[in-house]
């Protein structure tokens, strides 16, 4: 076998020059594969990220807005339940205030000679049309019943269809009278004619109400 030769020193740092530059490119392409790697991972860590983000704004948006219109709607329920009630008690306070004017309107009326005609007239009329031609027994009140203010009570009755007419006295009567026939009765005393509440209330409201509101809008306006 014959001997190796020694290389010359020269070729040997050729090669040695050659080897790390070899080894320091694998290096460098190996550094460069794992920080692309590094970075598309960073990159979908970061998009996932973002996208967890967007989905929690958006369900705390859509919470909030939820709890925002939930909380509107409360409100506005505790508004009109408020409003309700503020104005069953002032159609409370309207019809006290009514039913205490009612009595003293109607009272007066009696009072008055030429209302109270019209009063007497149309009870007459009424009980002219549910019983003619029977016997009639008025009941009124008052100490102000004249003779003459009997007899020509008598007079209207007949004259309406009266078979026959008996008047009386009722100490219990403020205002108004009644007349019987049999088993009828038309009460127009202050507690006949206001007998029916429901129906005496809801006219009432239905007129008044309006025009209240009318009238605090245009104060307020």
């Amino acid at each position: 076998m014959r001997p190796s030769l020694p290389l010359p020193e020269g070729a040997l740092e050729t090669q040695s020059q050659a080897l790390l530059q070899q080894v320091t490119s694998d290096r460098d392409r190996r550094c460069a594969a794992l920080g692309a790697a590094a970075e598309s991972h960073a990159k979908q860590i970061v998009r996932a990220a973002r996208a967890e983000a967007r989905s929690n704004v958006r369900s705390a948006v859509t919470q909030e807005r939820a709890r925002m219109e939930l909380g509107m709607r409360q409100a506005e329920a505790r508004a009109d339940i408020e409003a309700r009630r503020q104005e069953q008690q002032k159609s409370r306070e309207l019809l006290q205030q009514m039913w205490s004017a009612m009595s003293q309107v109607l009272e007066r009326r009696w009072r008055d000679p030429a209302l109270r005609q019209a009063w007497v007239d149309a009870a007459i009329g009424q009980a002219a049309a549910l019983v003619p031609g029977r016997a009639w027994l008025i009941e009124s009140g008052g100490s102000d019943w004249t003779e003459q203010a009997r007899s020509e009570l008598a007079d209207r009755a007949r004259g309406r269809g009266a078979e026959s007419v008996a008047f009386t006295l009722e100490a219990a009567i403020s205002a108004g009278l009644r007349v019987h026939a049999g088993s009828v009765c038309v009460d127009a005393t202050i507690s006949g004619l206001l007998a029916q509440r429901d129906a005496i209330e809801a006219a009432f409201l239905a007129e008044y109400l309006p025009a209240v509101s009318a009238s605090e809008e245009g104060i307020h306006g």
